[in-house]
C-alpha cells in the first residue's frame, strides 16, 4: 500500500473517508503486531487507538511513494514495545501467583487460552512473524523489512516458530 501526496493531504486535512479505508486496510496486520507483543487482547485494542493518533501526528514524516503498510507496522512494534517495557517496569507478579494462573489455565483452556499459551511457547521474534505472515499474510519481504532482520533470519523464525507449534498443538492433543 503506497499513499500518494493526495492521500496524506487529506489525512492531514483530517478526511474521515480516506482515514477509514487506510485504518480497513491496516488494521488486522497492526493489531496483530501490537498483540503479539502485548499479549493482552485489551491493552491491545487501547494502543491500536494510541498507533493512529501518532500515524496521523507523523504523517508528514512518511516519504511519499514509500510502502506505508511496512511504515505503520514500524510505528506500531516500537509503539507496543515501548508499552511493554513500560508495563514490565510498573509490574511485578510472584511466580507463585503466575505458576497457579497458568496451571488453571491449562486444566480447561477455552480456544483464547489455548491459542496464548501456543504463542507463549515462542520467542517474540517467532511471535510477531507468526502473527503477521497468518494474519495479515505479508510476504516474508515484507516482514523483513518490518521487523528490521534479513529475509532468510524471517524464513528461518517462521519456520521455527511453526515447528514449535506444531509440537505443542501435538502435546496438547496428546
Amino acid at each position: 500500500m503506497k499513499l500518494d501526496q493526495e492521500a496524506i493531504d487529506k489525512l492531514k486535512n483530517g478526511d474521515d473517508t480516506t482515514f477509514e479505508k487506510l485504518y480497513h486496510d491496516t488494521k488486522r496486520g497492526v493489531y496483530g503486531i501490537v498483540f503479539s507483543i502485548l499479549r493482552d487482547h485489551d491493552k491491545t485494542a487501547d494502543v491500536l487507538q494510541d498507533v493512529y493518533m501518532k500515524v496521523l501526528i507523523k504523517i508528514n514524516q512518511y516519504k511519499v511513494g514509500a510502502n506505508f503498510n511496512s511504515w505503520i507496522m514500524q510505528i506500531a512494534k516500537n509503539y507496543a514495545i515501548d508499552i511493554y517495557r513500560q508495563e514490565k517496569k510498573h509490574t511485578h507478579i510472584e511466580d507463585e501467583v503466575l505458576e497457579q494462573v497458568v496451571s488453571e489455565d491449562r486444566d480447561l483452556p477455552d480456544e483464547k487460552s489455548k491459542i496464548l499459551m501456543m504463542l507463549d511457547n515462542l520467542t517474540e521474534d517467532e511471535r510477531i512473524v507468526i502473527i503477521l505472515k497468518v494474519l495479515d499474510d505479508l510476504t516474508h519481504k515484507e516482514i523483513s523489512k518490518i521487523i528490521d532482520k534479513p529475509i532468510g533470519t524471517v524464513l528461518w523464525l517462521y519456520q521455527k516458530g511453526l515447528d514449535k507449534l506444531k509440537d505443542y498443538y501435538g502435546e496438547y492433543d496428546a
